[in-house]
């Protein structure tokens, strides 16, 4: 089916666990990926290695539920409440006994479009058949201190200021670097990126030219942007 999955030139069947990393719009692609999921008669689970903001419309388990859950409404969330966030319960693999599909938030950007991750992140599932690395387009022209969660890091992978404005060419390359976005992706896990808040013509040229620069690296690429109904997948489940 055409769709995110398919931007991404990722298969359902191939990839049944997938891990998101980065910022600039990585809740809105799981969910994305998931409502496809479940649209194409997958059981989908969603879950975190990290802590995220539970989504308030699929059922939450630690993992005992899972099986039922998934019978009666085809998608849910595993993990535990710590405080009003969701962290990690049963592992990725553990929940493909059950799912069709999981997908993985494998680290936090705070909000940001753009990140370098720190020593301990991201966490990635060994299982994973891909990670998708995320990004939003509005990085694009604002300083590395201003746009940037870890921004010290951010400098230190690119060789820039804090004060520098972001390039096509910076995403590209903070995407692709092995520190980056890259960053404890497997030699056998399908690494793909995505450029999320291409939401005027301006920046769809600019995400085209950083995608041109990731498929030089070989490196497949989706451009895309959510609508604020979208935005956290609160219109999907």
């Amino acid at each position: 089916m055409n769709g995110l999955w398919s931007s991404l030139r990722l298969d359902m069947e191939r990839c049944p666990i997938v891990t998101l990393v980065g910022g600039g719009g990585k809740t809105s692609a799981m969910y994305a990926l998931a409502h496809e999921g479940k649209l194409a008669g997958k059981r989908v689970v969603v879950t975190t290695t990290t802590h995220i903001m539970p989504h308030p419309g699929l059922p939450l388990t630690g993992g005992a539920e899972l099986p039922g859950l998934l019978d009666r409404y085809g998608a849910a969330t595993v993990g535990v409440m710590t405080g009003r966030k969701l962290s990690g319960g049963l592992p990725a693999a553990e929940c493909l006994a059950w799912a069709d599909l999981v997908l993985v938030e494998g680290d936090g950007a705070r909000l940001h479009p753009l990140k370098a991750p720190a020593e301990h992140e991201p966490v990635i599932p060994p299982e994973s058949g891909a990670v998708i690395a995320v990004a939003g387009l509005d990085a694009l022209g604002q300083p590395i201190g201003t746009a940037c969660h870890r921004p010290e890091r951010v400098c230190a992978l690119l060789g820039r200021e804090t004060d520098h404005p972001i390039t096509p060419a910076d995403v590209a390359s903070l995407l692709s670097h092995p520190l980056g976005g890259r960053k404890n992706v497997g030699p056998e896990m399908a690494f793909r990126c995505l450029l999320n808040k291409a939401d005027d013509e301006t920046r769809r040229r600019q995400g085209e030219e950083i995608a041109a620069l990731l498929e030089r690296q070989g490196i497949p690429c989706a451009i895309t942007y959510f609508t604020k109904e979208e935005r956290g997948g609160l219109c999907w489940f």
